[in-house]
């Protein structure tokens, strides 16, 4: 590694009346890949975004390749050399691929105009081919018909086109599958090679083990430490997140014998998924099953079919006896969801915590017209304690202003106030630091022990082996493998997914 590239001088930033970041420091050497890490709401993204001049700091300074410098602005930082990819995805829905990619290329168009497009849509395959990325997309196809995913992809592929000294990667793994996680390693690995660096932000221990030269970690806008990845570990990096250690994650839970079943899933093959066998499982009382596979695979499919929320080709869905069509239908028999995308599919961020946490049991706290707003926020306050929502005693901050795990809390607290029977959880810990996690685990594990059935989807195949019961494993839309937590292990999990063959008959 080589000398430092960028230094940060106590920097100092502040919302309102509370600091985002209290005289902090950050080291980044050339051809050297830094991971960021803390809690949310520690100051990650708000160190990144000053760096790339989205964001100016309050104080402090900044050094570029030794020389005091300002970033004004997003201009200035990718005019020195610092591309940035952040988590709130920022393409044009109307402009293609390519348009996207080379929107920030002034000599791809003059006033307003694309002097060539089938250029740039060659140039788009040829930055692609030259990464070593095998783009599964078509230049000239529309961002808005894209998933999250492929918009994830197009937003790093703009970053890398500019040929940065320095990329900024905000959560760049939240919505890739296995499979483009590692074609994104191996391509950082390789632009390191050559003397490009990186700021990581994360929150994946894993991923920044497997990566990172050194890590520094916030805590509470604070610098909490710097250390040399090969030379700490993962409960040094814990504690240093969230003060104190949180010892194994998933043993949180004493596992007891199911129940009955709430959850019936009969005969059901999805839409536009006609090839393999029909897919029949139950969920029961007080039990996590926990659903694997790649993303793309049918799992968020799978989740939203059950909820009434996309038509099957064909087969059934019953919850305690009563076939559900409908969301409504759904949530009406007890069924709730927390969807993959919280804030654009579950969250009314400019409205207050509590009525968030309210709408799926509104009628009740609305008579003869009125609604009883001081006995909607209790009911709020109640369950937010119990999830042990943080800032504590405030449901009437706009929900905008919590962390994703505390968002996160109020859209399980939603069904937890409506009575549900069955909890579908989509990726619930995306975006979520380690201590929230270990939070969300236990509401989870509170669930299951109070009676409630929990069908959860996760990218993570060790959250899965380590809150599920019982594991299904899916593939190209069909159900290929079922087993008890216990009698199944990471690899086969991988193992299935990559190359499984579809099973023979329904699962037991």
């Amino acid at each position: 590694m080589g000398d430092a590239l960028l230094q940060a001088h106590g920097i100092t930033k502040r919302y309102g009346g509370s600091d985002a970041l209290t005289a902090v420091d950050l080291e980044i050497r050339a051809g050297e890949v830094v991971a960021l890490m803390g809690e949310n709401g520690a100051g990650k993204s708000t160190m990144a975004k000053i760096i790339a001049g989205v964001e100016q700091p309050d104080s402090g300074t900044l050094e570029w390749d030794g020389i005091p410098t300002t970033f004004r602005d997003t201009r200035d930082a990718t005019r020195a050399g610092i591309a940035i990819v952040l988590q709130e995805l920022s393409l044009i829905p109307d402009l293609s691929v390519a348009e996207n990619i080379f929107l920030a290329h002034q000599d791809a168009y003059r006033g307003g105009w694309w002097l060539d497009r089938r250029n740039i849509n060659r140039a788009t395959r040829d930055l692609a081919r030259r990464l070593g990325w095998d783009l599964p997309l078509d230049p000239e196809q529309k961002v808005s018909d894209l998933t999250v995913a492929e918009q994830q992809m197009v937003e790093i592929l703009r970053a890398l086109s500019l040929d940065a000294r320095l990329v900024i990667l905000d959560e760049p793994t939240a919505t890739l599958s296995a499979h483009e996680v590692e074609i994104l390693f191996n391509l950082v690995r390789r632009l390191r090679a050559q003397g490009t660096s990186f700021l990581i932000v994360t929150h994946r221990l894993e991923e920044v083990f497997a990566l990172s030269d050194r890590i520094t970690v916030y805590r509470d806008g604070k610098l909490s430490g710097v250390f040399e990845t090969a030379k700490t570990n993962q409960g040094e990096l814990i504690r240093a997140m969230v003060g104190r250690d949180l010892g194994d994650l998933f043993q949180i839970r004493q596992r007891r014998e199911p129940g009955e079943p709430v959850l019936t899933v009969r005969r059901l093959i999805l839409a536009n998924r006609r090839q393999g066998p029909e897919a029949s499982f139950a969920v029961h009382r007080g039990e996590i099953v926990g659903i694997a596979g790649l993303v793309g695979s049918g799992r968020s499919e799978l989740l939203e079919t059950i909820f009434g929320a996309r038509r099957a080709d064909s087969g059934t869905v019953t919850l305690n006896g009563k076939r559900i069509t409908s969301i409504g239908g759904a949530v009406k028999a007890g069924m709730g969801m927390a969807p993959e995308e919280r804030k654009s599919q579950a969250l009314l961020l400019d409205e207050p915590i509590y009525r968030n946490m309210t709408l799926a049991s509104f009628a009740g706290y609305a008579r003869a017209g009125f609604t009883d707003t001081g006995k909607e926020r209790a009911a709020a306050e109640e369950t937010a304690a119990s999830l042990e929502l943080r800032p504590r005693g405030d449901v009437n901050r706009p929900i905008r202003t919590l962390s994703g795990g505390n968002q996160q809390k109020v859209v399980v607290g939603r069904w937890l106030l409506g009575g549900t029977k069955l909890l579908l959880l989509d990726e619930p810990t995306r975006g979520v630091d380690v201590g929230a996690r270990a939070e969300l685990y236990q509401v989870i594990h509170d669930l299951a022990a109070g009676g409630v059935g929990v069908l959860l989807v996760s990218s993570e195949v060790p959250e899965v082996l380590g809150l599920a019961d019982r594991v299904l494993v899916m593939r190209e839309g069909h159900l290929i493998h079922e087993a008890p937590a216990s009698e199944i292990d990471e690899a086969t999990v991988l193992d299935l997914v990559m190359a499984g063959s579809l099973m023979e008959g329904e699962p037991a």
